[in-house]
């Protein structure tokens, strides 16, 4: 693919139809593998086939299905072993499954509503799936600020996790977007360097602005096949032509002690307790309902617009 033998494709997605098409030959009910074949097809394959023609896929995005076919496989062998079905259970079956702690007793709401919507299980009310949005956070107050202090000026630190780093504890972003980060959104001109993450490129004070362009122009691609090129890609990956996967640069960033999901919420809180949710999904590339439900868990009520807010940012790290 990288050198235009074969036609491009979202691996992702195809590593995902491979999978599902080998689990399902393990499930030995033929009903129960039919109907985990339909809520597979329709409501997951075709929302990441519509979506694989816009951006790529990724991998957070294909887990969340494998959870959710895992846990309905899950939920009818339970429901099996007390002598009932999808068909005949009742209320109380289905409390009791969702009471329990784990996550596929969690994951299994998505199978149970889209059942309970085509009648393949009795009237019963499935309630809907709680927030995490927030729920992890550092610590320590000031932590967030140590760890961008460390990233900006430690040069022990590979370039590669010092601007990953920066971009989850500052800005907010998660790791699945950051590793898909092209060249092309470094903006750079008479205000200085700027970073396209959402409608409107955010200013990059300094020095991540002048780590941004080093990094830019020192990239390297280590693929072990194919052309070694980097590509059009920020993080470049292990294959020729793909960027770096999230999953691998998570591990990078585990490594040198950021915590990725704990350090974004903590951003994004304190980002949006200072500026309005529509600057906020602008900026930084979150849908507006996304960005309004931070500003209300923030307690952020003011109609104000902070249009320094990168650069003041920076200072507190500096």
């Amino acid at each position: 693919m990288a050198t235009e033998v074969l036609p491009a494709r979202d691996e992702q997605l195809a590593s995902l139809e491979r999978w599902l098409s080998a689990f399902l030959q393990r499930v030995d009910d033929s009903q129960e593998r039919a109907l985990i074949s339909r809520f597979a097809t329709w409501v997951h394959l075709r929302r990441l086939r519509s979506r694989a023609r816009r951006r790529p896929i990724t991998h957070g995005q294909c887990q969340t299905v494998r959870h959710d076919i895992y846990a309905a496989v899950a939920l009818q062998r339970w429901l099996r072993q007390r002598g009932s079905s999808l068909s005949t259970c009742d209320q109380a079956q289905i409390d009791e499954w969702l009471a329990q702690a784990g996550r596929k007793h969690i994951q299994a709401r998505s199978f149970l509503t889209w059942s309970a919507a085509r009648g393949h299980i009795p009237a019963v009310h499935v309630p809907p799936r709680g927030t995490s949005r927030g729920a992890e956070q550092l610590a320590e107050e000031d932590e967030r600020w140590q760890v961008s202090k460390r990233l900006l000026h430690d040069t022990d630190l590979a370039l590669t996790d010092r601007v990953a780093g920066c971009l989850v504890v500052l800005y907010g972003q998660p790791v699945s977007r950051i590793a898909r980060l092209t060249t092309d959104k470094i903006l750079t001109g008479a205000e200085g360097v700027q970073l396209q993450l959402g409608s409107r490129p955010v200013e990059i004070p300094e020095p991540l602005g002048s780590l941004l362009l080093e990094l830019a122009e020192s990239r390297q691609a280590f693929a072990v096949l194919g052309q070694n090129e980097q590509g059009p890609w920020l993080f470049p990956g292990g294959r020729a032509g793909q960027a770096m996967t999230a999953s691998h640069l998570t591990v990078r960033l585990n490594r040198v002690g950021i915590r990725a999901r704990g350090s974004r919420n903590t951003a994004l809180l304190d980002l949006a307790a200072q500026i309005p949710a529509s600057v906020l999904s602008d900026v930084l590339g979150i849908s507006i309902t996304c960005a309004v439900a931070w500003s209300h868990d923030a307690g952020n009520t003011r109609l104000g617009y902070a249009a320094d807010f990168a650069r003041r940012e920076f200072r507190k790290s500096e």
